[in-house]
């Protein structure tokens, strides 16, 4: 398990855990924690914006996680299905809400749907390969 303060209180995810994993990356971001949240990469992740382009690279990626952090945004995950692919590797959906206050203080609202995928560390942490929040758009009818 490991353990994480958020609003004064003690958190244990177990990040051995797809679930618990990702827990702990929200909270991550909901309580700015950038170190911690980088943590949940793994070495040759890739993210993928909302414009569709494809960002490599822990510093490339930092800079994303960075803005969620500085907002500490709000990310509600409230549907999600899980699919092992071999004892390493697990494909990841799920449909999301996020609440934040952007940089000028307006109140930012979005929802959305990922498809991620995750990869088991050789220490069993289970960390984000392919990241992709904004996956919605390329499943909807057009």
């Amino acid at each position: 398990m490991i353990s994480n303060v958020t609003k004064g209180m003690a958190q244990n995810y177990d990040r051995t855990d797809p679930n618990g994993a990702d827990e702990y990356f929200l909270n991550c971001i909901r309580i700015g924690d950038l170190k911690n949240a980088m943590t949940c990469f793994d070495p040759e992740a890739i993210y993928i914006d909302k414009e569709g382009n494809t960002i490599r690279g822990a510093a490339n990626i930092e800079k994303v996680v960075a803005n969620l952090c500085k907002m500490k945004a709000d990310i509600t995950v409230y549907e999600h299905k899980a699919a092992a692919v071999g004892s390493e590797m697990m494909y990841w959906l799920d449909k999301w809400t996020m609440t934040a206050t952007d940089p000028q203080g307006a109140a930012l609202t979005m929802k959305g749907a990922s498809a991620n995928v995750m990869r088991k560390s050789a220490d069993g942490i289970w960390l984000w390969l392919v990241d992709n929040p904004f996956a919605a758009p390329f499943f909807a009818d057009r």
